[in-house]
């Protein structure tokens, strides 16, 4: 059996699919099979993964249109590998992903998820890395994680296509909720994040690509199933640092109702805030009229376009 599954839903990234698969197909741990779950894709993603000839290489179909969690728990499931690492169809790796991630693998035992930095890549300008809330010292070097939570207080500390964990966590038949339509990775790092420890390599060793049509990150979320924070509110009570992080996606998700105009959601989200925990910056942003955060999403995205990335981190 493999080391690694490494499982790439697919759905409509004709333009993109051959660029993801060649970077795993050229990693320097070889030890893998390659999952790709074809979401019901109508465009030629499957024609352009059929033309490629590698016996790791599984192709599954959905029955039907299912989303992107249930088509991550469809691949977990056909998994033979000890750890999954997830790979998004527009994301790529840089050659020595899956070797890095074994080395946490076999010298961090006590941990049962692994990922690495990550750089976000446009087409109109250079790549950027968000961030994070990391001693800039340990550049370049793996580690246990001290606090999931307090390191991810800026941005995430590795994403979805930059990260892996042991199936044997995968105890229940849902990994990732399928429920949720907005956010899912959020979720899935409160549940397993606040169980297992993280191992931690501080080098960015995926690209995760922006500006790619239909990206679910653009999309109006008002309309959108996201995680049930509340849920986890129980289990905050003995850990700060998970309290901290679920009011801080509290103040995101609020904002992002706010910009919509949905104040019913964005009401119903703060329910539960504890605004101590929010930044003086974050808790002025929440009390602003929408064209304060209209006009500061519209600077935003013009800094951007200039290589300067802006939050309200």
């Amino acid at each position: 059996m493999p080391l690694f599954s490494v499982i790439i839903p697919l759905y409509n990234k004709e333009e993109y699919i051959l660029q993801t698969v060649e970077s795993v197909l050229q990693q320097t741990f070889t030890d893998f099979e390659l999952l790709i779950v074809n979401d019901a894709s109508t465009d030629k993603s499957v024609a352009v993964v059929s033309q490629l000839s590698d016996d790791r290489i599984q192709l599954i179909e959905n029955p039907k249109n299912l989303g992107l969690s249930a088509t991550r728990n469809h691949g977990i499931s056909k998994a033979n590998g000890d750890v999954i690492a997830l790979l998004d169809a527009d994301d790529i790796w840089l050659p020595t992903f899956l070797e890095t991630i074994q080395n946490l693998y076999l010298t961090c035992p006590k941990a049962a998820i692994f990922g690495t930095d990550y750089v976000e890549t446009y087409t109109s300008h250079e790549d950027l890395t968000p961030q994070k809330n990391i001693a800039s010292s340990l550049k370049g070097t793996s580690f246990l994680m001290a606090d999931f939570f307090e390191a991810s207080m800026f941005q995430p500390i590795f994403c979805q296509s930059s990260l892996a964990f042991k199936k044997e966590i995968c105890t229940e038949t849902e990994v990732f909720n399928s429920t949720i339509s907005f956010a899912e990775d959020i979720d899935f790092y409160i549940k397993y994040g606040s169980q297992y420890r993280v191992a931690y390599h501080y080098e960015a060793l995926a690209k995760v690509r922006f500006e790619v049509p239909d990206q679910m990150s653009k999309t109006s979320i008002a309309t959108k199933i996201l995680p049930d924070l509340d849920s986890y509110e129980g289990l905050a009570k003995e850990n700060k640092s998970l309290k901290k992080y679920l009011d801080l996606y509290r103040y995101i998700f609020a904002s992002l109702y706010s910009l919509e105009n949905a104040i019913p959601k964005r009401n119903a989200m703060l329910q539960h805030i504890d605004y101590q925990n929010l930044t003086l910056k974050q808790r002025l942003l929440l009390k602003s009229p929408r064209f304060v955060l209209v006009l500061l999403k519209k600077l935003k995205g013009f800094l951007l376009r200039l290589n300067i990335r802006v939050t309200s981190f």
